[in-house]
């Protein structure tokens, strides 16, 4: 099988193009990626799996949407969380599954307080890190990058990313 061309301004172009095997690289590109943001979206690996397809289906009809503003991953990204919470809200019960583990009961005033309080600090906590640190901390937890992968993006080295994340970390969580 060849090897995928990965080249994300490649891509980019071709997707701007309207060229539909485009597709396919994304897919052998940025698959692994998107199942990881999928599976923190919708919270199950299964419905991840959906959530890329879906996203991948939507991309295919809307190649000419994307105008190139952010990365091309991020775009597909974003598209796959979109697809989780619409499943997430039409979501019916399965015959294997009891109604029960299906209803959700809304947070309480005290625990939506309790959210945005918790929000509000981890973002102030988030802005006192420099840039770099960051989108390491970001790219880490937030997207599932591997330092490696950090590092090349970043054009850092891999001990330096593992240095500045266990930092940013440690700082987050004193924040806190």
């Amino acid at each position: 099988m060849d090897e995928p061309r990965c080249d994300p301004d490649e891509l980019a172009r071709l997707v701007r193009a309207g060229d539909v095997a485009a597709l396919e690289q994304m897919t052998r590109c940025f698959g692994d990626r998107l199942h990881a943001v999928g599976c923190r979206c919708c919270g199950d690996a299964d419905r991840a799996r959906d959530a890329v397809q879906d996203a991948l289906v939507a991309a295919g009809e809307h190649l000419g949407a994307y105008r190139g503003d952010g990365s091309l991953e991020a775009w597909l990204a974003k598209m796959t969380c979109n697809a989780c919470r619409r499943m997430s809200r039409g979501r019916k019960a399965a015959p294997h599954e009891p109604l029960d583990g299906l209803v959700t009961q809304a947070p309480s005033p005290a625990e939506q307080a309790e959210r945005l309080e918790l929000q509000g600090r981890l973002e102030r906590a988030l802005d006192a890190l420099s840039v770099m640190d960051r989108a390491i901390l970001l790219l880490a937890d937030g997207e599932g990058w591997t330092g490696p992968e950090i590092a090349a993006r970043l054009g850092l080295g891999a001990t330096a990313v593992r240095t500045r994340l266990t930092r940013a970390r440690r700082r987050l969580r004193a924040r806190l």
